[in-house]
């Protein structure tokens, strides 16, 4: 019988998942520190979430770094 290879998870299922470990941490913590704590990495971690969904929309994780010419404006380098 052939083994199959795992498929990688996307970054958005990875985030996903990553998120809903912090909400069940959040829910099980005991002190009003650590609960602050995982409040403030969930809200952080729904703005990834946010940004990685438009970037899939846009195409924009798609394009590679070489396809980007060096003088693009906003790249921060000097030709």
């Amino acid at each position: 019988m052939k083994k199959k290879r795992k498929r990688k998870q996307s970054t958005l299922t990875q985030l996903k998942n990553h998120l809903e470990r912090l909400r069940r941490d959040r829910a099980e913590a005991d002190s009003q520190k650590v609960k602050a704590k995982f409040t403030l990495q969930i809200v952080l971690m729904e703005q990834r979430i946010k940004r990685e969904q438009m970037h899939r929309a846009s195409g924009f994780n798609q394009i590679k770094g070489y396809e980007i010419s060096s003088g693009a404006p906003g790249l921060g380098k000097r030709s």
